[in-house]
């Protein structure tokens, strides 16, 4: 179950809807996001846009992307010679961003957040780590989470009871006898061994250490 990153031409369209004006409350109900992703995108935007050549090549510019995009809010409503010099730039992206429905994708802009202990936390690192330096280059913590909780989620689907028989009525009208109630800690149990299979499958994948 994967996820997309997110295209370019979204970011610079959010970082400009921040030049504009717009607040970030507005702009996150428009593209489904919260406010530090939004931070986030822009300065993403503005990372990019400095790499390209026109940029570096205008020494206003150079200046004006070095500031934060908080500073730089504040500077592109009053200063028509720096937005002269964006707009082309920025118009392409705003162009394409326009015929992408960002705000109906399937993506992994959406938190979730977690306390455990100092030997959990060390312990899962220490799993991404070896993962990342043998099967999984490139893994990271939040990857690892997010596949793990994507499991979960399609597993607890899987394990969706049947509608009780209970709620329905034989064909002369009498109530079906009660079915016994669903457990739920049945169904955590089973999804919690689901997520232990898939470490204990990432280990197996490990080749030893000479």
């Amino acid at each position: 179950m994967g996820v997309k990153s997110t295209p370019l031409a979204i970011k610079v369209a959010i970082y400009h809807q921040l030049l504009d004006g717009h607040m970030a409350r507005a702009i996150g109900r428009q593209y489904v996001i919260s406010q530090p992703t939004i931070l986030k995108y822009a300065n993403d935007a503005v990372s990019e846009l400095r790499k390209l050549e026109v940029v570096e090549n205008s020494s206003a510019l150079v200046n004006f992307l070095s500031r934060t995009v908080k500073m730089q809010c504040f500077q592109y409503l009053d200063d028509e010679s720096v937005r002269e010099l964006m707009s082309p730039i920025l118009e392409p992206y705003l162009s394409a961003a326009e015929k992408i429905n960002y705000a109906g994708r399937e993506s992994a802009d959406q938190a979730l957040s977690t306390r455990v202990s100092r030997t959990t936390e060390e312990e899962f690192q220490a799993i991404v780590s070896d993962l990342a330096a043998s099967t999984r280059p490139g893994l990271t913590s939040s990857a690892l989470l997010r596949e793990l909780v994507e499991d979960y989620v399609a597993r607890s689907k899987s394990l969706t009871p049947p509608t009780d028989p209970s709620t329905l009525e034989l064909s002369h009208g009498t109530p079906a006898p009660a079915a016994p109630a669903f457990d739920k800690a049945t169904l955590l149990n089973e999804v919690l061994e689901a997520v232990r299979a898939k470490f204990d499958s990432y280990e197996q994948e490990t080749p030893p250490e000479s």
